[in-house]
């Protein structure tokens, strides 16, 4: 029997359909491997033909043939037969199958412009290896050709760290602190720092490495690893608020991240305009300010376990920089009416002080029901987590096109 040509192409998108189906559930049955702060998973879930049947609405005959696809390409492997195992025979085993986490890897990076972090981990999320450097690149005087091999080279150290090859990389994600397009660039003009941190690093990569190479807004990438690894998790409209340096908003409304016409959801210069702000200077840098005003020695995480501790100078800088933070936080929630504030990057860690500040003039600004204003729990690395994430979906929504090392 011939088949015409449009019968053709439907039977080749119901076999499709099959395979991604089979394959979705497995890739999820063994859970985010990238939990909590990153830490490795419990190890794959054994499926039997039954569970795929239950989970998919296929035919018994039609998942042992996608399955025995999958394995053909590398995303599934057969494991040992659990009856044989334990010396028991009778009967006909069921076959059982699990999803190979390691037909590939994915490279999350966080380029900042101060530290460059990079981590390898599997098509589960679950790390395999890390890299780090501290950089002083200048957006003035550096060299853009220094900013990339430097991240380059920071990736292929976080590689090496996981004993495993370039040519292993499905898919690469980076965040950078500047508004990021459908294209990976920063379409915005006239912001020479915004252009020297997003200098072409899909395309130089790509060209280098030959990575299918996504860059991102780093607070995007943070909201990302909140959602899937932190206080996200259950929360349908939170946003993710950057507050080292300068205060960036990863947004997350009804489930998805806003990105806007061109990459510019969640920039913060319109802090300029706020009476009691005044600037997009982010948490370190206003205490690290307010501190060196008042006479007071200390870096930012320094001054917030003395506030702690009760130390009456660092409580009095830390309470003006919480003021100054709940109108930050308050111009987000008024706006986006989100559910969940989540302050994340470095200061995270120790900014129960600030947040105690936060949760007690919140109500001068907001009517009740107020968001909840939480902490992260992913520490400094949450961008190149969301970096991680950002490179699995990537290799999930491209899967039957790839060709895995597995």
């Amino acid at each position: 029997m011939v088949l015409t040509r449009p019968a053709a192409a439907a039977v080749r998108r119901l076999r499709e359909d099959n395979l991604r189906a089979v394959l979705e559930h497995a890739w999820d049955a063994g859970g985010h491997g990238g939990e909590g702060r990153g830490e490795p998973g419990s190890g794959p879930a054994a499926l039997t033909g039954s569970d795929l049947i239950a989970a998919t609405g296929l035919s018994r005959a039609t998942v042992h043939d996608v399955c025995e696809e999958l394995i053909d390409r590398g995303w599934l492997h057969e494991l040992e037969n659990a009856r044989a195992s334990d010396g028991y025979v009778k009967g006909r085993p069921a076959r059982r199958y699990a999803f190979s986490a390691r037909a590939g890897v994915v490279v999350g990076v966080d380029a900042g412009v101060r530290r460059l972090s990079a981590t390898v981990a599997d098509l589960r999320g679950t790390p395999l290896g890390r890299a780090s450097a501290t950089v002083d690149h200048d957006f003035e005087r550096t060299d853009v050709a220094v900013r990339l091999a430097a991240l380059e080279g920071t990736a292929l150290a976080a590689l090496r760290d996981a004993d495993a090859e370039p040519g292993e990389v499905l898919a690469a994600a980076v965040g950078v602190p500047a508004p990021v397009g459908p294209d990976g660039l920063t379409a915005f003009s006239g912001n020479p720092y915004w252009r020297f941190t997003n200098p072409g690093i899909s395309a130089h990569l790509h060209d280098r490495l030959g990575w299918r190479t996504l860059t991102d807004n780093d607070a995007n990438l943070a909201a990302l690893a909140e959602q899937h690894r932190g206080h996200g998790r259950g929360a349908r409209h939170h946003v993710t608020l950057l507050a080292g340096e300068r205060f960036g908003a990863g947004v997350v409304e009804d489930g998805r991240l806003l990105r806007g016409a061109r990459g510019g959801a969640g920039e913060m210069r319109y802090l300029d305009l706020v009476t009691g702000v005044g600037s997009a200077d982010g948490v370190g840098r206003t205490l690290r300010d307010l501190a060196r005003a008042r006479g007071v020695a200390g870096e930012p995480e320094q001054l917030l376990a003395a506030a702690a501790e009760g130390e009456r100078e660092a409580l009095t800088v830390v309470r003006a920089a919480g003021r100054r933070l709940t109108r930050v936080v308050a111009t987000l929630a008024g706006l986006l009416d989100a559910e969940r504030v989540v302050l994340a990057g470095a200061v995270a860690a120790s900014a129960g002080p600030l947040l105690e500040v936060v949760r007690r003039e919140l109500p001068r600004f907001l009517d009740s029901p107020l968001p909840e204003v939480l902490a992260s729990e992913l520490g400094p690395d949450v961008v190149v987590l969301g970096a991680v994430d950002r490179a699995v979906q990537e290799v999930r929504a491209r899967a039957l096109e790839l060709h895995p090392a597995g």
